[in-house]
């Protein structure tokens, strides 16, 4: 089972990520990028240990944002048997048509809890909650959402994070067929104690947010 749940939060993070038809024998596979090196690091090792690749395989790139100059780490990686393997679990060429995978929809509920906390770790976040903590705003809202773009028709990853969450009695909106959005101080703190990030930056917006609405206390 620690197996299957390694790899459920692997898939929900590649949300974020691409498979590029292969240039030649090259097949790419980029897993997520990020201003967080150290959970890009903790993300390979989970790749390591679930596809048995070496961690020498596995690459961080450093790039640099032009308009902001902040620094963002891509997570990439060059292998065939990766990329087709991956391949199996989002056929679709284009990552706006990719579907929850199979293996997600039909396994146990712990497992899909995983798939959603990759999901949010990758493309999840809290409204304004870096701005409160830079001092350009004095108060932030009981708010949350994974954005998924999607190219046609409803926007089923979107609808099934949605029904998972309803199981843990968290109440989902889908917005504008793009963005999943959780409101409400009981929602945020039930998010929290289920699906609490992995990515540092995230779980600190997310404390930051409860510990406002003295949900929980600062020390937590």
């Amino acid at each position: 089972m620690e197996r299957e749940k390694e790899l459920a939060y692997i898939l929900g993070v590649l949300r974020d990520g691409s498979l590029p038809e292969p240039s030649g024998e090259k097949y790419e596979v980029t897993i997520a990028t990020d201003v967080d090196k150290e959970w890009l690091k903790l993300i390979a090792e989970k790749i390591s240990k679930v596809f048995l690749l070496p961690q020498e395989r596995i690459k961080l790139y450093k790039i640099i944002d032009r308009k902001g100059k902040i620094p963002y780490f891509r997570l990439k990686i060059y292998s065939k048997s990766l990329y087709k393997t991956l391949k199996e679990y989002y056929p679709e060429r284009l990552q706006m048509n990719w579907k929850t995978p199979r293996v997600i929809l039909k396994a146990p509920l712990e497992v899909q809890q995983e798939y959603v906390r990759g999901f949010y770790d990758a493309e999840g976040g809290c409204r304004d909650v870096t701005k409160f903590i830079n001092g350009k705003t004095k108060t932030i809202y009981p708010w949350l959402s994974i954005r998924c773009k999607h190219s046609k028709g409803r926007n089923e990853p979107l609808e099934f994070v949605r029904e998972v969450l309803r199981k843990f009695e968290i109440k989902g909106y889908i917005r504008d067929n793009d963005e999943l959005t959780v409101t409400g101080k009981l929602n945020l703190l039930r998010f929290y104690n289920y699906f609490t990030p992995f990515n540092p930056r995230k779980r600190r917006m997310l404390k930051h947010l409860l510990i406002f609405y003295g949900l929980i206390p600062a020390d937590a």
